[in-house]
């Protein structure tokens, strides 16, 4: 029998470790988010004015951002269509060249070569990716006209930054596009790997309810995907930042949960795990359509439950499964959708003002949930929190929110 004093000092050795690797990749974002800003500000001219005092500045925030893991979503693969002035590291919008060969500024002349040439590590790890038994030296897309130049792009305002890119609004055969470009400082072989796992992926998927990719640039260093540009930006960013929570009455919060359940259902049937779905990933168009978005996580499924031992998610939003690195099915996404649920009937951030390593040791280890609504909505939400085996599927969770829906009338 073990007894209750050792219990606890497992408890609290577990809790210090999960507490540490949250640390350390908090550490990790910070670093790069600053490389990013000190990048910008150089490709701007702005030397001169990023002095001493600035640097100190730097460095202190650098150092608060390693300590504040961010429970708000926006995490790596959550910037997409963020609002600048919303974010506390904002930055003016600036425009690209339309084409790498048109970058001379100042800053490129004083760093030397034009940064965007391909060397030969670059293309060597590149190349070996594309060799890897992940994609056997496979085509990454099905067909050869969604292999854009990207001279054809016209790159225009930065609306979102995440951890290994940043996402521009920009325009591509008159076409109103965004285009989500990976920085080559950002160019590891994971990174690649998610870059050609995410690109397969969605150029194979046609919803609805599903971003519209629309092409990609596969020569390094300017690997970039071209997607459909969402006007109204992220859910998350609607239902957290914007202030226009008024907008959102009870029939339009219902028909988003059923277009994201569609888009879903869709996924699933095209035997693909999504592993990353949250409210930052389910983008909104000018007619209040939602659509998932983001598959760099994503996993092919197979005829038994899987085990990655890659990290995916984002803890408030993540199965217990995940978190706890052990087998897992389709039902990982139902669980998401459950926190998705919870936001649009709430209007408030799931697990608001907990730590992180707090909420990843509670739910996976405690069974903790976050407080269940009443009605019939509250008990689908529960259901969707249930074990794995037990949550419901894509298809009964559609009729369900087309009764409740019914039932307002």
């Amino acid at each position: 029998m073990v007894h209750p004093r050792q219990k606890l000092v497992g408890y609290e050795e577990e809790a210090s470790a999960l507490h540490q690797r949250l640390e350390m990749i908090s550490a990790v974002r910070a670093m790069n988010e600053t490389l990013k800003q000190n990048r910008l500000l150089r490709e701007r001219g702005d030397d001169n004015s990023f002095s001493h005092s600035a640097n100190n500045s730097s460095d202190a925030n650098l150092q608060n951002n390693v300590l504040n893991f961010h429970l708000d979503g926006h995490d790596e693969r959550s910037a997409l269509y963020s609002r600048q002035h919303d974010q506390g590291t904002s930055q003016k919008a600036m425009s690209l060249p339309s084409s790498p060969h048109d970058y001379r500024g100042p800053a490129s002349e004083r760093s030397g070569p034009s940064r965007y040439g391909v060397n030969d590590e670059m293309e060597s790890t590149w190349n070996k990716v594309l060799e890897s038994p992940m994609f056997n030296n496979k085509p990454l897309l099905p067909y050869e006209k969604w292999d854009i130049d990207f001279s054809e792009l016209t790159v225009g305002t930065r609306v979102g930054i995440g951890f290994f890119g940043e996402v521009f609004r920009g325009i591509w055969n008159g076409t109103d596009v965004a285009i989500k470009v990976f920085l080559e400082q950002d160019l590891t072989t994971e990174n690649m790997e998610d870059f050609c796992n995410e690109i397969s992926i969605l150029s194979r998927l046609r919803h609805p309810n599903v971003i519209l990719f629309l092409g990609a640039c596969t020569k390094p260093p300017r690997l970039s995907m071209v997607t459909e540009y969402m006007e109204l930006g992220s859910l998350y960013y609607l239902i957290h930042l914007s202030g226009q929570k008024k907008k959102l009455n009870w029939r339009r919060r219902l028909r988003m949960l059923r277009d994201i359940c569609k888009g879903l259902m869709c996924i699933h049937r095209m035997k693909i795990v999504h592993r990353d779905l949250k409210s930052a990933n389910c983008l909104v168009n000018k007619h209040w359509t939602v659509k998932i978005c983001d598959f760099g996580l994503s996993r092919i499924m197979t005829n038994s439950p899987m085990r990655d031992s890659s990290s995916a998610g984002t803890p408030e939003w993540m199965a217990p499964e995940l978190i706890r690195n052990e087998p897992f099915t389709e039902k990982c996404d139902i669980f998401s959708l459950g926190v998705i649920m919870w936001e649009l009937c709430t209007l408030n951030r799931p697990w608001e003002g907990v730590p992180p390593e707090r909420v990843v040791y509670s739910v996976a280890n405690e069974g903790s949930r976050l407080e269940i609504p009443e009605g019939p909505l509250g008990r689908l939400i529960s259901d969707c929190w249930a074990e794995s085996h037990e949550r419901p599927s894509c298809e009964e969770i559609l009729s369900r929110l087309v009764d409740i829906e019914y039932s307002l009338c």
